[in-house]
């Protein structure tokens, strides 16, 4: 057995016995050192993600289990209404707590997102609605987890999602449910856009500086977001923060991206469409695709605006050139000059309140 199946099999178990049939304890401690660092050279954080994985499965009770099962009625007994819409009075019981489901917040191809309140708070529950949902929220647990063990107690943790849990529950086939701490005041650049609908290039200014900023924190992580696009970058509109979610399609540098939102997908690079190694460029490209986006341009032909100022445009294009070795390809090294830019079209740094309903 190899780590490429055991990770397979975390991402597709429902219970312990799936993994490690009647023999927990000894099917664990072999599985341990198929995980060992030795044996996966280069690959050490994805083989203690799998190991961790593991060590959470081991530890389900029958009880856990139940739940889990009880998780799965609930979410299969709700219909789909439209975003922002209340869903029926619910519950669901994980490992750790039980949540009471308040609203939709999101529906995408292959998972919902949920607010929900349990213990005084309020979290999101990010639910897959269809088999290859599964495998996604597998692979963004452990990449939000691999990039927050990175982060600790900096201030780059901020620019990720807080991950609380994560759990699988049963039904025709095998489902995952990705927990985490919610934030007031955040809104998608989808939800910016609709109100705003071309930004002024001051907020196009802070958007991008936070976004490169977070992605230069991943990539020095060795991983690709993959999917940068509006759904998935959140900006504070009073205190101009961001985060960057929805990770089940990020990637180790230098291995291809396999999927992506289908809404988006006349966004992606041709290095993405011809299936080669995705690469930090590939990010930037979303990236600056995403600012094209904001600043009314049309994005699925990097066409920017004739109202923002020339140079601004002009660096936004050199972001979305078609080969990935031609654009930038270090985020942090581009925020500097990003940065210089900024100073000499606006002068000092100043706050410019984004006005959100």
């Amino acid at each position: 057995m190899t780590l490429d199946d055991l990770e397979r099999l975390v991402r597709e178990a429902v219970d312990p016995r799936d993994i490690f049939g009647d023999d927990i304890l000894g099917n664990l401690e072999r599985f341990r050192a198929i995980c060992h660092p030795d044996r996966n050279p280069g690959q050490e954080r994805r083989a203690e993600a799998v190991c961790n994985a593991l060590d959470q499965f081991a530890r389900f009770t029958p009880e856990d289990v139940a739940a889990l099962a009880r998780a799965e009625a609930v979410f299969r007994s709700l219909d789909r209404p439209e975003r922002g819409d209340e869903v029926p009075p619910a519950t669901i019981t994980s490992p750790k707590r039980v949540y009471t489901l308040v609203e939709r917040l999101g529906i995408g191809d292959v998972a919902d997102v949920y607010r929900a309140r349990g213990e005084g708070r309020d979290y999101v529950l990010k639910a897959s609605r269809i088999r290859e949902g599964t495998g996604l929220l597998g692979a963004e647990r452990e990449a939000v987890a691999a990039i927050l063990g990175e982060a600790g107690d900096t201030h780059y943790r901020h620019y990720f999602p807080t991950l609380v849990e994560s759990f699988p529950v049963r039904d025709v086939f095998p489902k995952r449910v990705n927990v985490f701490l919610h934030d007031p005041g955040f809104f998608t650049l989808e939800q910016v856009q609709r109100r705003h609908p071309a930004l002024d290039g001051r907020h196009l200014g802070w958007i991008f500086k936070r976004l490169l900023t977070a992605l230069g924190f991943a990539h020095r992580c060795g991983r690709v977001h993959g999917a940068v696009v509006p759904p998935h970058v959140l900006v504070h509109a009073e205190g101009h923060g961001l985060r960057l979610v929805g990770w089940g399609q990020s990637v180790e540098a230098g291995r291809p991206i396999a999927t992506g939102p289908a809404a988006y997908l006349d966004w992606y690079p041709p290095e993405v469409r011809r299936r080669e190694p995705a690469v930090p460029a590939t990010d930037i490209y979303l990236a600056a695709k995403c600012l094209v986006f904001l600043a009314g341009g049309d994005p699925a032909s990097g066409t920017v605006p004739d109202r923002l100022p020339r140079a601004l445009g002009a660096f936004f294009r050199s972001c979305l050139l078609e080969g990935p070795r031609m654009r930038p390809d270090d985020a942090w090294g581009l925020l500097d000059e990003f940065d210089e830019l900024l100073r000499d079209l606006y002068g000092p740094q100043r706050y410019h309140r984004l006005e959100m309903p």
